[in-house]
């Protein structure tokens, strides 16, 4: 595999569904792609990114104090464990709520629509990662709603009235599982140090 192409591919789709989802989604549609290469090919690396961009700022935040190991650790594996039980949880919940409005649950339209509404969010994470003090960024985070929002007809078959109500439904419990998940690791992690 061309490590070139493979970089310029995932950032060309991060920045394709930021700039113009409604283009990008019908290439997604297109795209004959299983969970595993969804996961392996775009999903893990971004995640990787915000792992190493946790490090990188715990790292720059402990210069003077003295080198601890096991705050890198833990600071790289908090948005690890936070991005990715999110994102399988939100899976689950998306495709069960799809039988739910009318559609045919389908785990891979649901993961590619759960997964690629993500990016914002992973985003955010790996911009707080190197720079925690940029707050109002996390704004950025909601933008997934309306990614969400435009893919719902694109990838999925809801009857049309249904959609709408779909979308806000889903991307709220999107939001609770992420905030939930994320609540309950930071006291996991706080407990730990």
């Amino acid at each position: 595999m061309n490590f070139n192409l493979f970089i310029k591919n995932l950032f060309s789709r991060c920045i394709g569904i930021i700039v113009t989802p409604k283009v990008e989604w019908i290439k997604i549609k297109e795209e004959d792609s299983s969970i595993f290469q969804l996961i392996t090919g775009f999903l893990l690396p971004l995640i990787l990114l915000a792992v190493f961009a946790s490090m990188i700022g715990s790292y720059i935040q402990m210069v003077g104090t003295g080198f601890v190991p096991d705050v890198l650790v833990t600071s790289g594996l908090r948005p690890f464990l936070s991005i990715s039980l999110s994102i399988v949880i939100s899976i689950l919940a998306v495709n069960a709520l799809i039988g739910t409005f009318g559609g045919t649950p389908n785990v891979n339209q649901a993961s590619k629509l759960v997964v690629y509404s993500f990016v914002p969010g992973i985003l955010v994470a790996i911009i707080f990662g190197m720079a925690p003090w940029f707050y109002i960024l996390g704004l950025f985070f909601l933008y997934s709603f309306y990614i969400f929002y435009l893919g719902t007809p694109v990838l999925l078959n809801l009857p049309t009235e249904r959609q709408s109500n779909f979308s806000t439904l889903s991307s709220t419990t999107i939001l609770i599982i992420y905030l939930m998940v994320s609540f309950i690791l930071s006291s996991f992690f706080g407990a730990i140090q």
